[in-house]
């Protein structure tokens, strides 16, 4: 395994860890008490500082496709914050919040994916005889997974607003 990293990186790879397991558990458990609150703070703050660190992090000298990624991700984690803050003013930012933090989840689970064959020698090994196609292949799984979670969790919020929007109706005097 090869973590041969400058403190910049090191920065960076915790980073991940922490939202990487402040995720899992956003994802695991139940939404909108203190502990998801406390839990989307750790992540929005880990999430901040890898992809702020992203930025920093030139092992071609350039500015490439991981930066603009890290870019976009900034901008989806903002919106996200936003959105959670107006989910009390409207509940179509329920869908929003939920959105930008699948999405933003999903590129940190894509850049993870790409860490692992260049980190992990075994799979260095098997990438160099199965060529690229190799990763393409993992990305679009991981996408798929991702998509499936984006459209499922949000029918199942647009289902719960359809029923209460019919509970209240059969109430008489609503």
């Amino acid at each position: 395994m090869n973590l041969d990293l400058v403190p910049l990186g090191w920065m960076h790879s915790l980073a991940c860890l922490v939202a990487l397991a402040a995720g899992a558990f956003i994802f695991a458990t139940p939404k909108g008490t203190s502990r998801h609150r406390q839990l989307g703070r750790a992540y929005l703050a880990s999430m901040l500082v890898l992809n702020l660190t992203a930025l920093g992090i030139y092992q071609l000298g350039v500015f490439f496709f991981p930066h603009v990624l890290a870019v976009v991700t900034l901008v989806l984690m903002a919106a996200g914050w936003g959105a959670a803050r107006m989910i009390r003013r409207h509940v179509a930012w329920k869908h929003v919040h939920l959105s930008c933090m699948i999405l933003t989840y999903y590129m940190l689970i894509g850049g993870g994916v790409n860490e692992v064959y260049l980190r992990i020698d075994a799979l260095k090994v098997i990438l160099n005889q199965e060529g690229p196609g190799l990763i393409a292949m993992t990305h679009r799984i991981v996408m798929l997974v991702f998509v499936i979670l984006l459209l499922g969790w949000n029918a199942s919020e647009i289902g719960k607003l359809a029923m209460r929007k019919r509970q209240r109706a059969s109430i008489p005097g609503s």
